[in-house]
């Protein structure tokens, strides 16, 4: 098909028809119509007009997109070209605010590999209060400082975890109080479900406490899951061992529709040994 540029914004309309008179991209009058043509031509019809003034536009794929969004721009299409994108926008930011949140944070905790369950685990015996325990990562020393309170009751802690990322994280807590405190089960495993409820900005919280016993003592087994920051749910285990002034803490969290990480957490908790 023959085409008619436009001399002033250089759109080239299809010559369809012998009444094309204004462009179809800025609405400017064209100054090559068949009507002012027929003035010097009197005897031609409009095929001969398309073949003597029409030209042929040959455009490939990779530039349809630029003409197009070019010709959107065009006067007679602004108004609608933008009240498009403040539309487009909208509905962008919309959807942002729903599913936005949740997209990082799945993305920013992805899900352990299968191949996980497949390599060479490590048994390692760490502590003062020594434990045992194998697991697919390494355990780093992540001491932290203690509160006001914690400093006055607690004489020695140790902490252990994996570093970021692999899509599990795995931490070791012991602890030895002084004589004169209280270090019952109930309490230990209360303190252990509040300071994850804090830390980890969990919100609601769906969980169930079993006993278990550990290397012939007894434990506290908490599992369940919460909202993390609004925005992911991840599932946690909570293991709790208490001997004298002693406490074990296994605290093991993951994406809640991770089946893979679950499968860990499980051999890691049934390979807890206390020395």
């Amino acid at each position: 098909m023959k085409h008619l540029p436009c001399d002033s914004c250089g759109h080239a309309n299809p010559l369809k028809s012998e009444y094309l008179t204004f462009c179809n991209a800025c609405g400017k009058k064209l100054s090559q119509t068949f009507e002012a043509w027929r003035r010097s031509n009197p005897e031609a019809s409009f095929i001969t007009y398309s073949e003597q003034v029409g030209v042929t536009v040959k455009t490939s794929r990779s530039n349809t997109f630029p003409i197009w969004l070019k010709q959107q721009f065009q006067p007679a299409h602004r108004s609608r070209t933008i009240l498009f994108f403040v539309f487009f926008i909208g509905l962008l930011a919309a959807a942002g605010t729903i599913f936005g949140k949740k997209a990082i944070y799945s993305f920013m905790y992805p899900k352990v590999p299968a191949g996980i369950l497949y390599r060479s685990w490590q048994t390692v015996t760490i502590g003062r209060q020594a434990l045992e325990i194998t697991t697919p990562v390494k355990l780093w020393v992540h001491d932290q400082p203690l509160d006001g309170d914690e400093a006055k009751v607690i004489e020695y802690a140790k902490s252990y975890s994996n570093e970021d990322g692999g899509g599990i994280r795995i931490a070791v807590n012991m602890f030895s109080y002084m004589s004169h405190v209280a270090n019952n089960l109930e309490e230990a495993m209360a303190q252990a479900h509040s300071t994850m409820q804090l830390k980890e900005t969990a919100t609601e919280i769906d969980c169930k406490s079993v006993p278990v016993l550990i290397s012939g003592m007894q434990g506290m087994l908490e599992e369940g899951n919460y909202l993390y920051r609004g925005g992911v749910r991840f599932a946690f285990c909570n293991l709790v061992m208490i001997r004298g002034n002693s406490r074990w803490q296994i605290h093991i969290n993951y994406r809640d529709d991770d089946q893979i990480a679950r499968q860990v957490a499980q051999r890691v908790l049934k390979s807890v040994r206390i020395k």
